[in-house]
């Protein structure tokens, strides 16, 4: 519990921080690990040559300052309303969503650790009153998990971490809560099934895929780039529940219909993508075996 005092107050003062000086502190951290970690810079610039991207090394040097912006606006994203919304937010093919809500009661909000994810959740609540029960990974620290809580909590918005949270779903979702998960991370255990992605057959956690197929709901995509001082949400064509597959067959389907949205966009914007982190940390490999050697040093991802 000292832990949690000791953080409240510094917490307190950056939810009341301007978002300038947030920016600035987190293109700050992002220059002080760019250096200090070759191991970082060196999974982040292997992600992105999967992604495809141009200049691998400028790319991956701009994921981490969108990454601690994006881990550092979790700060900001209470104060956002339709006023900042309307001044600073660009958005685009919302009639994609307004269509599909028109035609099913129940639809799945797929985004990912992309651009500014930590505010995905509160613009699309103020662009669209979209309700959102949000799924993510506790920190495994009660304090630290016990102020986030504070801050991902809010009107129109509901998080809970990935244990129990299948459980949690249904009365959320009576409620008239939109299931919402970002799955483009790396997984592992009994809950994953593995896909296809940017050319690696790697685990998705099937939680919200699997509600997908029983119930037959369609997955919409948001997802919400910096665009210099401002932010645009761009919203993806909705997929289906294959329902002429075999259940098993029909939510591998589904889940690869997720990730080629996910590397259709990330190819299209890869320094907005969460480079640093390891999502091929866990790649299939012909005898059905893991294997993490995209990230050994010398190994060819071009």
């Amino acid at each position: 519990m000292l832990l949690y005092w000791v953080l409240k107050p510094i917490f307190f003062i950056l939810e009341h921080t301007p978002r300038c000086i947030l920016v600035g502190m987190a293109k700050f951290m992002s220059f002080c690990l760019w250096h200090a970690s070759s191991d970082r810079r060196h999974v982040a610039i292997t992600n992105a040559k999967i992604l495809g991207a141009k200049n691998p090394v400028k790319t991956a040097r701009k994921s981490f300052d969108y990454t601690f912006m994006a881990y550092i606006d979790i700060f900001f994203a209470h104060r956002i309303d339709k006023k900042f919304v309307s001044k600073y937010v660009e958005i685009e093919d919302i009639e994609r969503y307004e269509k599909l809500k028109s035609e099913y009661k129940d639809i799945a909000f797929i985004s990912g650790h992309f651009g500014a994810w930590s505010l995905m959740a509160t613009i699309a609540y103020q662009i669209a009153g979209i309700k959102l029960i949000t799924i993510g990974r506790s920190t495994k620290n009660f304090a630290i998990d016990k102020l986030l809580d504070v801050l991902r909590n809010f009107e129109g918005i509901k998080y809970v971490t990935h244990r129990g949270a299948m459980e949690k779903l249904p009365e959320y979702i009576k409620q008239g809560y939109m299931p919402g998960v970002y799955i483009d991370h790396t997984a592992m255990g009994k809950d994953c099934i593995n896909a296809n992605f940017c050319g690696y057959k790697v685990p998705v956690i099937a939680g919200i895929p699997a509600l997908c197929i029983r119930k037959n709901y369609p997955a919409i995509f948001f997802f919400t780039l910096y665009n210099g001082k401002k932010f645009k949400v761009i919203v993806k064509n909705p997929i289906f529940p294959d329902t002429t597959l075999k259940p098993k067959e029909r939510i591998i389907k589904f889940i690869e219909d997720i990730n080629k949205v996910y590397e259709e966009v990330y190819k299209q914007y890869p320094e907005q993508w969460y480079l640093i982190h390891r999502r091929f940390k866990r790649v299939e490999l012909e005898d059905g075996s893991l294997s993490g050697y995209v990230y050994e040093k010398g190994v060819d991802n071009e």
